[in-house]
C-alpha cells in the first residue's frame, strides 16, 4: 500500500474580504430582477443548512469539552483557531461538534458532513453591538481555512476509515502532509456587525457570502515525488530524481512544472491540480484551520447550504400599492 503525501507547491493569494459577495462552486444568485434573494431579509439564502454558533466569552469562562451540540466557545477578546474535518467515507449526516473550546489558546474541532459538489458558507454577527475595544462596534475577523491535515484511504479499502477524523500514524496507511502558511494570504479585513448607517444598539448585521474562504487551489501530489521527504515538493526533488523532464538536456529547477504536469497525466496519476474547488474534496480526510480575530463579539453564526440543494430565487417583489378610481 503506497503512502500519499499531499503537497503545497503553488502559492494562492486569497482575499478574506468578508464584506462582498463571492460564490464560486456554483451558480450565482439570480439577480436579473433587481431582487437578490442573498439580500433580502437577514441576508441568508432560504433552504435547508447546517448552522455553528461562535460565542465569544468573557475570561472567567470555564469551557467544558465534552463534544455534540453545534456551538464553540472563543475569547471575547484575541485569536482564535477552529478546524473544520470531512471525511468522505463517514456516515455522519450533522454537523457535529467534536471539541467545543477554542477559549485560552485552544482548539476547537467541528465535523461537517460530506457534500461532493459543497457548501455555500454564510455568517453574521448577533449581540452586543458596542462592545469592542474602547466602545467600539464590535467585530471579528474571519481568515481563509489552511489545510493542516489530509490523508487517503487505503487499497484495500480500510474498514475503520469511515470513523476516522484525523489521519492515522500507520505507515501502511495513506498519509497526509500538507502546505504551510503559503497556501493563503489573507487580507485583514473586519466582519463588522453593521451596515454603514445602521443605528448604533439595534438590529442584527446581514449575512454576508464567506465561502471563498472555504476554497483550495493548488497542487496535490503523490508522496514519492518528496524525494528528500521533507513535506515539500521543490527543485531539490527535481535534482534528486535525475530525470530531465523538459527534455533541454539539463536537470534544473525549470523541469519542475513539467514534472508535475507529467505526473498528473499518468495512469494511475501521481499529480493532481484543483481550481477554485470545495476545499474538503482534495483527499479523503481533510483537516482544516481557520484563525480568527475576535473584538468583542458575542455571537457569530454561520451557516453552510449544501450547493447540491440550495436553489437561489429571486424574492417576490411587494405589490404596489394603486389609488382607487
Amino acid at each position: 500500500m503506497k503512502r500519499i503525501w499531499i503537497v503545497m507547491v503553488s502559492l494562492l493569494v486569497v482575499a478574506a474580504l468578508i464584506g462582498g459577495v463571492s460564490t464560486v462552486l456554483a451558480a450565482k444568485p439570480d439577480s436579473s430582477t433587481g431582487n437578490d434573494v442573498i439580500a433580502r431579509s437577514n441576508g441568508f439564502p432560504s433552504g435547508a443548512h447546517f448552522n455553528l454558533n461562535i460565542h465569544g466569552k468573557n475570561a472567567d469562562f470555564v469551557c467544558d469539552s465534552t463534544p455534540g451540540g453545534g456551538s464553540v466557545f472563543v475569547d471575547e477578546y484575541g485569536p482564535a483557531t477552529i478546524q473544520y474535518v470531512t471525511n468522505k467515507k463517514s456516515g455522519v449526516t450533522e454537523l457535529t461538534v467534536l471539541d467545543p473550546c477554542a477559549v485560552d489558546g485552544g482548539t476547537a474541532k467541528v465535523q461537517l458532513p460530506y457534500q461532493a459538489e459543497g457548501y455555500y458558507v454564510f455568517a453574521r454577527i448577533l449581540a452586543k453591538p458596542n462592545n469592542g475595544t474602547d466602545g467600539s462596534v464590535s467585530s471579528i475577523i474571519l481568515y481563509p481555512n489552511e489545510v493542516v491535515e489530509a490523508c487517503n484511504d487505503t487499497d484495500p479499502a480500510n474498514p475503520d476509515f469511515p470513523g476516522y477524523t484525523e489521519c492515522p500514524d500507520d505507515p501502511e496507511l495513506a498519509l497526509g502532509l500538507i502546505v504551510g502558511s503559503n497556501l493563503y494570504v489573507a487580507e485583514p479585513e473586519q466582519y463588522v456587525r453593521f451596515d454603514l448607517g445602521a443605528t448604533p444598539g439595534k438590529g442584527n448585521s446581514k449575512a454576508t457570502d464567506i465561502t471563498r474562504l472555504f476554497i483550495y487551489t493548488g497542487w496535490v501530489l503523490d508522496a514519492r515525488l518528496d524525494w528528500d521527504g521533507d513535506g515539500d515538493v521543490d527543485c531539490d526533488d527535481v535534482i534528486g530524481w535525475n530525470i530531465d523532464y523538459d527534455l533541454d538536456g539539463d536537470v534544473d529547477c525549470y523541469d519542475l512544472d513539467d514534472m508535475l504536469e507529467y505526473w498528473r497525466t499518468q495512469d494511475p496519476p501521481m499529480a493532481w491540480y484543483f481550481e477554485a474547488e470545495w476545499i474538503f474534496n482534495i483527499a479523503d480526510l481533510v483537516i482544516t484551520e481557520q484563525g480568527l480575530e475576535n473584538d468583542g463579539t458575542k455571537l457569530v453564526q454561520i451557516r453552510f447550504y449544501p450547493v447540491a440543494t440550495t436553489v437561489y430565487t429571486a424574492p417576490t417583489p411587494t405589490p404596489t400599492p394603486t389609488s382607487g378610481p
